[in-house]
């Protein structure tokens, strides 16, 4: 199986600060990744120079609470009431449709993982 390339790792490796602000106005989210406690993630395909790359964005609680107010209401209960069943354990929930929003992030730190190395985009604002 191969891994599309990392967006942030590239990013990096060109000479981007994490200092800079990425805006994302049409941030389409697919699935809600829990990492821990308050810490959440999720992954989407990004085309950059011609090709698609993997883009990570993470979160954090109060960045969650921001783009659930723009789901549907039956939507957010449902993702609510799974979250409050188990808010901790390391998971994936797919999401059933699309939630779309702007987001200011920035690059994260490098992180490895089964050797596979990538560098998420740490959201700073929810637009």
């Amino acid at each position: 199986m191969s891994f599309k390339p990392d967006y942030g790792l590239r990013l990096l490796r060109e000479g981007v600060s994490p200092n800079v602000d990425q805006y994302f106005y049409d941030f389409c989210l697919y699935s809600l990744s829990i990492l821990g406690l308050g810490q959440y993630s999720t992954m989407v395909d990004m085309p950059y120079a011609g090709e698609m790359h993997a883009l990570s964005l993470d979160f954090d609680e109060t960045h969650l609470a921001k783009i659930l107010v723009k789901v549907p209401e039956q939507l957010r209960a449902s993702l609510a009431g799974q979250l409050a069943a188990d808010p901790a354990t390391p998971r994936t929930i797919d999401i059933d449709g699309v939630v779309r929003f702007g987001v200011r992030a920035r690059l994260g730190a490098i992180q490895t993982v089964q050797r596979e190395s990538f560098v998420p985009l740490v959201v700073q604002e929810i637009l």
